[in-house]
């Protein structure tokens, strides 16, 4: 099984009125996803398993038939022994409160010859010099010998609650009660032997009373019945609180019609735990026998859910402790103090100590590989591309090998090269040296084809500037190709019936420019209709005579 897989947990109870329960449940659904029963003899005087030796035998059969896996965890119920809400100084430490407990229960006939196992919870609703303590207790002996027989079957018993717990859980469960903090209500659970009442805040243990009862299925139900009434009404009495909820485990009860004999003073409402029961009390999956649905108990309901219901209330109980002794002490995971806390070596906290520690070893381990991954090969891609070039310089060595340094003459290269490109020396030369005062180039072009851009605020530096550049290339094609006047503005065309005409003041405005724009090349000349479709602007204007043939 990996250690990161929730573990099945199983719910065990001894329901006296039912017999041997066990279950399994699936919290989030609220389904039974596995149930079997079968009858077991239970002492109500003693307060303990008739035979424990037949309690086992039917254990076996139960997780034999339910298929249950050994390594599963279980949560054993028991009927409740002693349940008790006391104030205890709020100055006792954990050991003078287990003293005052003994103490407590030293007065009970039960624990006269048996030492008691003992769970005990501080309640939220304490004061500054009293805290509110909810306890309960069972006969140790016997939980010893079903923990020792778990054990030795394969399976792990992790908790030992008693019925009212695990019938509480049930109803809040199922949303039967109303559970808000600061509601004060009563909770009250008829047995075949007694009523016990207790008084609630929220989810919180306030009060309890054990009131005995003589009920029997050979007296008459009014006896029955007024036997109860007469025993909890002057309980009752001095209780007020917002609602009464009655439930009976018992077969001669009805809560329902107890419910409506009761007088109170707040509602009162009722839940079956017996054989009045008519519906289910919690879904039932396809596997289970809808037989059963019915008779499930709040009791194994409550247990089976234990595990799960830990983080929903503050009041939990555990008679599976240190009370126990060596059998409880043997089972436990090693323990250190760290920074003034106890920490627990199980299993569940080694996975939670190890998953940071992973994460702080391998994650930084793993990015670190990465990252050197990603170096490395762009190193050795980066010499591969070195090789390469050493490669194809070696080729070129070998194919030149025969080739002297004598055939080489810089002079002559340097003078090719100025062949070349004479005519584009001569026009850097004359861009750089020969501007006219008042005209600026704005597209410079030098290579085999030149062509050159500018504006000017007058002709005659046009004119000049020309002149410049054919003196210095008398044998060039270059021409002064276009010369206009920096203008967007275009004339007005008035339409009259005699048709279009130019609008004279505008054709003026158009010609009052600021400046002229000319271009200079030896590029193929373009048409007045291609150079408006590059977006050239302003209007030609006529070159003066001579100046449309220098050559």
């Amino acid at each position: 099984m990996s250690l990161l897989k929730k573990s099945i947990v199983v719910g065990v109870s001894v329901t006296p009125e039912t017999g041997l329960e066990v279950a399994q449940i699936d919290f989030a659904s609220q389904t039974v996803l596995r149930y079997g029963v079968r009858p077991l003899e239970y002492d109500i005087n003693k307060r303990e398993i008739s035979d424990i030796d037949i309690f086992k035998e039917s254990l076996q059969e139960l997780f034999s038939e339910l298929q249950i896996p050994k390594g599963a965890e279980i949560v054993l119920n028991i009927p409740t022994v002693v349940f008790k809400v006391n104030d205890y100084p709020a100055a006792l430490d954990e050991a003078q409160l287990t003293t005052a407990i003994d103490e407590d229960l030293a007065e009970n006939p039960l624990f006269g010859e048996q030492e008691p196992a003992i769970s005990a919870t501080l309640m939220p609703n304490s004061t500054i010099q009293f805290n509110k303590i909810a306890y309960i207790a069972a006969q140790k002996s016997q939980l010893i010998e079903i923990a020792m027989s778990l054990k030795e079957w394969g399976y792990k018993l992790i908790a030992i609650d008693e019925s009212i717990n695990s019938v509480l859980r049930a109803l809040i469960l199922k949303e039967r009660i109303n559970v808000e903090p600061d509601v004060n209500w009563i909770l009250m659970i008829v047995e075949s032997f007694c009523c016990r009442i207790i008084s609630m805040s929220g989810r919180n243990y306030v009060d309890s009373f054990e009131e005995k009862i003589s009920i029997g299925a050979v007296l008459g139900d009014a006896e029955n019945y007024s036997t109860v009434i007469n025993t909890v009404t002057p309980v009752l009495k001095n209780l007020p609180s917002k609602y009464l909820c009655v439930v009976s485990k018992t077969n001669i009860i009805s809560a329902e019609l107890l419910a409506s004999k009761l007088t109170y003073s707040a509602p009162i409402i009722h839940q079956e735990a017996n054989s009045y029961s008519k519906e289910a009390f919690m879904d039932i999956a396809p596997s289970v026998d809808e037989s059963f649905a019915p008779t499930i108990s709040l009791d194994i309901i409550g247990t089976a859910i234990y595990q799960d219901f830990l983080p929903l209330t503050q009041v939990n109980f555990n008679l599976y402790n240190k009370t126990l002794g060596d059998i409880y002490i043997n089972e436990q995971p090693p323990e250190f103090m760290f920074a003034g806390r106890r920490i627990v070596l199980s299993i569940e906290t080694l996975i939670k100590l190890f998953i940071p520690l992973a994460i702080l070893i391998i994650v930084p381990t793993v990015f670190g590989y990465l990252y050197l991954t990603n170096i490395i090969n762009t190193h050795n891609n980066t010499i591969a591309e070195i090789d390469q070039k050493i490669a194809s310089i070696d080729k070129f060595l070998k194919e030149n090998n025969d080739i002297s340094a004598d055939l080489f003459d810089e002079g002559d290269e340097i003078r090719v090269g100025l062949g070349h490109n004479k005519n584009i020396y001569s026009y850097y030369t004359i861009v750089g040296t020969e501007i006219p005062k008042k005209l600026w180039l704005t597209h410079l072009k030098l290579s085999e084809k030149t062509t050159i851009e500018g504006q000017a605020d007058n002709l005659e530096s046009v004119y000049a500037f020309f002149r410049s550049i054919k003196d210095y290339n008398p044998n060039s094609d270059i021409k002064l190709q276009k010369l206009g006047l920096a203008t967007n503005s275009k004339p007005e065309v008035i339409e009259s019936s005699e048709g279009a005409e130019f609008d004279t003041d505008s054709i003026l405005t158009s010609l009052n420019a600021d400046f002229y724009e000319f271009r200079i090349s030896d590029e193929p000349e373009v048409s007045k209709n291609d150079l408006k479709k590059s977006g050239n602007k302003g209007d030609l204007v006529d070159l003066p005579e001579g100046m449309e043939d220098i050559k």
